[in-house]
């Protein structure tokens, strides 16, 4: 896996080639023989026509399907420049890094950011109104070969300046209201997730919540976290189902029809703790690869070390140097390729493991503007350091799309299914929809056959929207009066 053909780049760079499902396969699907070559160059026709492999490599195993637990813990080391830089190591989930984590080498500081996805957009769309169902497709950004082989390569990618400033004021000021309106609930999710010997239900003020984690918590709260607003609230369903993120999501998917997960509003209060290493599809009931997560910040971001991250040659101007320039703030961080980390999985004991000797580049998204987008894959591990004491409270909604035609996990007929892995978190953003399909019903993707309940149902019900293409989009039909 991962082998390139020789003379990868001056390929690349010399030649006209397909756009995703060529890069996709370019980089992803050569066998160690090389298929395509031909005479020492590469055949584009045969990797653009080539149908994609199945993502089953036998019958009993599919890759990044069935990982391991990737909910990784960091630990912090705050006595170098003050910098927060993440260990990578591995722990029971909910728990605390152990002593042999917390001894590991330093991991690398963060590198330099990416430079941003270079787009194409139509010049007319800043000054048309967003309308979630009636966009143009020429007015989407389309994202160069570079930056979708980039994507596929590191596993994250920023788009600067892909939603327009009204939007997203529109948005921080709905997000703020449901915050204040949902506060105690999100408490109460956090206490279920880290007080396991306590009810959440019990707890009728946010102070007696406040004090239960303070008590019993397992880890240190690193952020409140509320789902699925978009179903009830106008602002975010525009955004979050709207085209531009949608356009997207189906480029760095190589996806024709794109689903719409969940959205998830992630609050940090000044002082909350960092935000442990952990991977999307860890949390999401889904066996599938492709699922791609967007996070919009609400107000600019100074990148996770202070403006560690160069934003060099990304047009940013005067305000991105001002940004670079803040105090540190609590950005995401990323291990770079690690969603292509097969071998890890495969070959070792993840149990407590340190992984600081994978290599990963650690890398952030460098300062972030009202905006901007950063994307990453539902298999890359990411974390976000500590929101420090005197900041604004940050607030970021992230997004998650899916290629339709995803079952989810045969939880009761796979035996080969590893359910100790399985993480229950997000479990409050799934509980509408997830009972409805396991038993056959609503979900429209055979999940019960002759009467009896069959496992591995296809993803697909009303509170999943396919968000495109445009014309299948079933964005209008939110918020809903009723979920």
């Amino acid at each position: 896996m991962n082998v390139f053909p020789r003379n990868f780049d001056k390929h690349v760079r010399g030649q006209p080639c397909s756009r995703m499902d060529g890069l996709r396969v370019y980089c992803n699907q050569f066998p160690a023989t090389h298929p395509f070559e031909k005479g020492g160059g590469f055949d584009y026709a045969a990797a653009s026509t080539m149908r994609r492999p199945s993502t089953s490599v036998n019958p009993k195993c599919s890759p990044r399907s069935h990982l391991p637990d990737r909910a990784y813990k960091a630990t912090w080391n705050f006595a170098h420049n003050s910098s927060c830089l993440p260990t990578l190591c591995t722990s029971a989930a909910n728990a605390r890094p152990s002593a042999a984590c917390s001894a590991s080498p330093a991991t690398p500081a963060l590198s330099t950011a990416p430079q941003p996805a270079s787009a194409h957009r139509d010049p007319s769309s800043k000054a048309r109104p967003f309308h979630a169902n009636k966009s143009s497709p020429s007015s989407h950004t389309t994202l160069s070969d570079s930056a979708l082989l980039r994507y596929e390569r590191e596993g994250f990618l920023v788009t600067r300046q892909l939603l327009q400033t009204q939007q997203v004021e529109a948005l921080k000021g709905s997000c703020e209201a449901e915050v204040a309106a949902r506060r105690l609930d999100s408490l109460r999710h956090r206490v279920r997730v880290l007080c396991p010997g306590i009810n959440p239900a019990t707890l009728a003020t946010e102070a007696a919540a406040r004090a239960a984690l303070a008590a019993q918590a397992t880890d240190d709260l690193g952020f409140l976290q509320f789902f699925n607003l978009h179903r009830s609230n106008e602002d975010v369903a525009r955004v979050a189902l709207g085209p531009e993120l949608a356009a997207v999501a189906a480029q760095l998917l190589g996806a024709r029809r794109v689903r719409v997960y969940q959205d998830c509003l992630f609050l940090k209060e000044p002082g909350f703790a960092e935000t442990n290493w952990h991977s999307d599809l860890r949390m999401a009931p889904l066996d599938t690869n492709q699922l791609v997560t967007a996070w919009i910040p609400l107000r600019p971001i100074g990148g996770a070390a202070g403006g560690a991250g160069s934003s060099s040659g990304d047009g940013g101007g005067r305000k991105r140097k001002k940004a670079q320039q803040a105090a540190g703030d609590s950005g995401l961080i990323f291990a770079t390729g690690s969603h292509r980390d097969f071998a890890l999985p495969f070959w070792h004991d993840m149990e407590g493991r340190d992984l600081s000797d994978r290599g990963y580049p650690i890398k952030d998204t460098g300062p972030m503007q009202v905006g901007d987008v950063s994307w990453h894959h539902g298999w890359t591990l990411h974390c976000a350091a500590p929101q420090p004491p005197g900041t604004p409270p940050r607030l970021a909604l992230t997004v998650a799309f899916f290629a339709d035609g995803a079952r989810l996990l045969s939880r009761r007929s796979d035996p080969s299914l590893r359910p100790e892995l399985l993480h229950d978190e997000d479990a409050e953003s799934y509980a509408a929809w997830l009972p409805a399909l396991t038993a056959g019903a609503g979900g429209g993707g055979g999940g019960s056959k002759g009467g009896q309940r069959v496992d591995g149902a296809v993803a697909r019900h009303r509170l999943l929207p396919v968000v495109w293409p445009l014309q299948a989009s079933e964005a209008g039909d939110f918020p809903l009066t009723s979920a």
